[in-house]
């Protein structure tokens, strides 16, 4: 009875079509989350339907506003997967090519050369340096307080385009970062002739009825329906976290978002509104290193599998945000994780609905 007792209570825009699959759901993160603390917001989709969308713990702790599937989260690194949407709807309209090197669109980086390409860039084969390590966020910030795409495309022609380890070519090796992804932003508008922010509401999430996405900057990401994101200090107590000097990059992760509306996103791509199915197919195939070896990242989602069942994922962690998403790709399952709490295993959650939904 004390364990029932401790389940998230309703709110007035929960969801939970099957309330034992729900249940199952409820009472582990009844022994994850307090109701005074910060939590998340979880949905899973599942044959075109929203499932279970409900929210646990407090969207900020000093008002104690809870969480509610419409509470608006940053989506830290998981809006990866935007941006290689937005290459892969260029490409789809003929204004690009995935093989073509970054220099094309963004001549200024003719230093990387003709192998730096768009698809090594997107599956983090590029090589190309990240300015996100500790060394270059000094580096960026001693140039600009507020940095721009425009000062890191200026950067790396003041460094001469530098690769991230001395002798590596493009296409070695998988090396996870940022500073591609940025660029990749930085091509998109290029091309498209419109700003990041403005391309997306325009041709994503306009079109989807998606009107509590947007990238930064926008107003809304200080609006009251906002989580405040939080970290955990030396005796283990949340702070917010605030804002990083770096909140003016797009394409590595800018963008705030519902788990209605990441619902309503699923879709989209389940009915091909946004890339054509041989795109789908393209940013779900794992990328290749020069010695033929596969990676385990497409074009904006990790690929893995979970007992057997082959899926897309990806997890972020920006300002006090933690983040996750997966889709599986052999039956018509997703499930989104939106929290502000800095000591929840988002994956284990995942996996966890998914057991309910098996």
């Amino acid at each position: 009875m004390a364990l029932f007792r401790r389940r998230a209570r309703s709110g007035p825009t929960d969801i939970r079509l099957d309330a034992d699959r729900s249940a199952q759901i409820d009472d582990y993160l009844a022994e994850q989350i307090q109701p005074d603390g910060p939590g998340l917001a979880l949905a899973v989709a599942e044959a075109g339907a929203v499932v279970h969308a409900v929210g646990y713990g407090l969207a900020d702790i000093a008002s104690r506003r809870p969480i509610a599937p419409e509470t608006i989260f940053h989506l830290a690194s998981c809006g990866k997967q935007f941006t290689a949407l937005g290459v892969l709807m260029l490409a789809d309209a003929h204004k690009l090519r995935l093989d073509d090197p970054v220099s094309k669109y963004l001549p200024a980086l003719s230093g990387f050369g003709p192998d730096v390409t768009l698809r090594r860039m997107l599956n983090h084969t590029a090589g190309i340096r990240d300015f996100y390590d500790e060394a270059g966020v000094d580096e960026v910030l001693a140039r600009c307080e507020r940095p721009t795409n425009a000062d890191i495309i200026g950067l790396c022609v003041d460094l001469g385009c530098p690769m991230a380890e001395h002798g590596i070519a493009p296409g070695d090796t998988f090396c996870y970062g940022n500073t591609s992804y940025d660029l990749l932003g930085s091509v998109i508008e290029q091309v498209s002739g419109q700003s990041y922010r403005d391309f997306f509401q325009r041709r994503v999430f306009d079109p989807l009825g998606m009107k509590d996405t947007f990238s930064a900057p926008d107003d809304r990401a200080r609006g009251s329906r906002c989580a405040t994101g939080y970290v955990l200090d030396d005796d283990g107590a949340f702070v917010a976290f605030g804002d990083s000097e770096f909140d003016g990059l797009v394409g590595s992760g800018s963008f705030f978002t519902t788990i209605g509306d990441l619902c309503r996103y699923d879709q989209g791509l389940n009915t091909n509104r946004l890339i054509s199915e041989a795109a789908q197919r393209e940013a779900v195939t794992r990328g290749r290193t020069n010695d033929g070896q596969l990676t385990e990242y497409g074009l904006g989602w990790y690929l893995e599998d979970y007992e057997g069942s082959p899926l897309a994922e990806h997890k972020g962690e920006w300002t006090g945000f933690f983040t996750y998403m997966v889709r599986y790709l052999d039956r018509p399952l997703s499930i989104f994780a939106l929290s502000n709490h800095p000591d929840l295993n988002l994956i284990d959650l995942a996996n966890v609905a998914s057991d309910a939904y098996s």
